[in-house]
């Protein structure tokens, strides 16, 4: 077995050079500087490319992993509860939430020595992302044993600079998925040198940092496919050894799955928002296939054409379609060609960067195609991560194999004519990457440009109205004066109710907007419909009672607080909210006992201690006036 792979691996590294003749090997070929200097090229790409997201702030779900998130807030003694909680369980429990404790942990090391900084978290994933084009060089390099320098070399840096990364990269919260791939290759990079050397630390140096990949994302799932496809068909080396990585992964594989489930026992991780993924409700075979086939050739295309970069593509982006769609059936084609040569060219036992490329591409894009079920998320640019890297590979051996037909050495050569292509392209990208960056400068910048982009998104309007209607730290156009901010926002918001009107959170934002500023009709309004979207929401019930209270409606502000109580009778603020209408209702026995509820819920309620002070001594009075009588 073992010299057949050696058979597969040289028949694929040779199949480029085969038609190269000697003669282009002077003027006509740029030579390679060391490996060294290829690094520390990659390396000062990649920090200059991003050094200006270092001034941009905390962006979107910076708020929910960084900014308000208790557990990070507490620095390292919050470090504990991280590592056994699910994700989001330090700022708000969800019902579909994963299990992503590392970047969490190195949230709460960076909160602790320098608060909640910014620049040191846009720092921490610039760093980072370095070094993930760096591991991305040195794998590819390394699977080819170094015949294919040239080929790692242009992946790596179409990696560094493609556009698609902006979103992993500008925003901080995105650090889970750079580390998970950073850790993932690290990993692949130790197992090749175990499969050369034997020694046992090399194999569980890359368990480790296989389990560190998991650790920070799921995503890494998708290795259980190429780990067997490296050490099976690339990369020859005993069969002991190969048996040992594949071993050794699922091992891995399996106790990560394991305390994830033990973690998030409870949490219903099928419960997929229809605003997030409107295909959860579309008829399989019609609707929801032919529309994941739709966004899987939008997926390439963006990797194609960088633009336009959106940061949401939430309901209504993108249309459910049918099979009559054709761009669906382009798409279907161009995948379809895809496989067939990956096939052709496994039958032909040529095993090639190509085929690798693409093998690569296909295990990671369908994590998240919605074929084999369906995700979180329709489509996302930070979700392309992954697949980005062996569609650089590919495109990257595409360009070579182009250049082999020409006749030209690229061992350790790059043709001068090549260069005539890769550099406009490198400095297009460069170019959108650069600016692309800018957007991702505050909340206000990012939405105010990719809603001229995607107009019928509803959750960017009412992302972009809430930037408008509370500006507090945002950085906004001062020539925009406050009524027309506000008249702006309120527009934005009922666009978004217009798109999909059971958008529960802007029937929530609306209704506290109205309450907060005295228009209690339009508040009761916007908040019944919220009610309507979620019954079972104490928030909600909160909140549509004291607008019930404030419009002395206090029969309706009963009635809704007991409803509310019979779901939950363990919780001090509906109790609270029945006293206060009691009060208010001069059934003062009732109000007692409505508050010493309170008390015994949440012992240093501060206003459940004055009623009940203020009510023992009202209804002592009246007794004593009875008795006086």
């Amino acid at each position: 077995m073992s010299k057949k792979i050696n058979q597969y691996h040289n028949s694929g590294a040779d199949a480029i050079n085969k038609v190269q003749p000697a003669a282009d090997s002077g003027s006509n070929a740029f030579v390679l500087p060391s490996r060294r200097k290829l690094i520390v090229f990659l390396i000062l790409i990649s920090l200059g490319l991003y050094a200006n997201t270092l001034m941009n702030g905390f962006v979107m779900d910076d708020v929910s992993v960084i900014e308000k998130n208790t557990y990070v807030g507490k620095g390292i003694a919050g470090i504990p509860e991280l590592m056994v909680t699910p994700r989001l369980a330090g700022f708000e429990k969800i019902v579909n939430d994963n299990y992503r404790p590392l970047s969490l942990v190195m949230f709460a090391a960076e909160y602790q020595f320098f608060g909640a900084n910014p620049f040191i978290g846009h720092l921490f994933n610039l760093l980072f992302f370095a070094g993930c084009v760096v591991l991305l060089f040195l794998f590819t390099d390394r699977l080819f044993q170094g015949k294919q320098t040239g080929i790692a070399l242009i992946a790596a840096l179409l990696f560094a600079l493609h556009p698609i990364h902006t979103e992993v990269v500008a925003n901080i919260k995105s650090r889970d998925e750079i580390m998970c791939f950073f850790f993932a290759l690290a990993s692949l990079i130790t197992f090749l040198k175990f499969a050369d050397t034997g020694k046992p630390l090399k194999l569980w140096m890359g368990a480790v940092l296989l389990m560190l990949a998991f650790l920070s994302k799921e995503n890494v799932i998708s290795f259980l496919v190429i780990i067997p496809v490296v050490f099976l068909v690339y990369y020859s080396c005993q069969r002991n050894r190969r048996l040992w990585i594949i071993s050794v992964s699922c091992l891995v594989s399996l106790s990560f799955l394991f305390i994830r489930y033990e973690v998030l026992k409870g949490h219903d991780s099928s419960a997929i928002p229809f605003l997030d993924n409107p295909l959860v409700t579309a008829h399989y075979f019609s609707e929801r296939l032919p529309t994941a086939i739709f966004v899987l050739g939008k997926t390439l295309k963006l990797l194609v054409v960088p633009y336009p970069l959106v940061c949401d593509y939430s309901y209504n982006s993108i249309p459910v379609v049918g099979w009559g769609n054709l761009w669906v059936l382009c798409s279907l084609a161009v995948y379809v060609s895809m496989l067939v040569l990956v096939i052709r060219r496994f039958l032909k036992k040529s095993p090639d960067p190509l085929t690798f490329g693409i093998i690569f591409y296909f295990a990671n894009l369908a994590l998240f195609s919605n074929i084999l079920f369906t995700v979180y998320s329709e489509m996302a640019e930070r979700l392309m991560f992954f697949a980005s890297a062996g569609f650089c590979i590919m495109l990257a051996a595409l360009i070579f194999e182009g250049a082999a037909r020409v006749g030209v050495i690229l061992n350790d050569k790059l043709p001068v004519k090549l260069l005539y292509l890769l550099v406009p392209v490198s400095l297009v990208f460069a170019v959108i990457t650069f600016n692309r960056n800018g957007d991702w400068k505050s909340n206000y910048d990012l939405f105010s440009t990719d809603i001229k982009k995607m107009p019928e998104n509803a959750r960017l309007w009412h992302s972009y109205g809430s930037i408008l209607l509370f500006p507090q730290a945002e950085i906004m156009d001062d020539t925009v004066d406050a009524t027309q901010r506000t008249k702006d926002g309120l527009a934005a918001w009922y666009r978004s109710i217009a798109i999909y009107n059971d958008n529960f959170k802007v029937h929530l934002d609306l209704g506290n907007y109205y309450r907060g500023n005295r228009q209690y009709d339009s508040a009761e309004k916007q908040l019944k419909e919220a009610y309507r979207l979620l019954p079972g929401s104490p928030v909600v019930v909160s909140d549509l009672g004291y607008v019930y209270f404030c419009e002395q409606k206090y029969t309706d502000a009963l009635t809704l607080a007991k409803s509310a109580m019979i779901k939950d009778n363990k919780n001090a603020l509906i109790y609270n909210n029945i006293g206060m209408c009691y009060v208010q209702m001069q059934v003062y026995d009732s109000a007692l006992q409505s508050f010493k509820r309170t008390l015994q819920l949440d012992p240093e309620n501060a206003m459940a201690k004055e009623y009940i002070g203020k009510l023992t001594l009202e209804l002592k009075n009246r007794d004593t006036l009875k008795m006086n009588k």
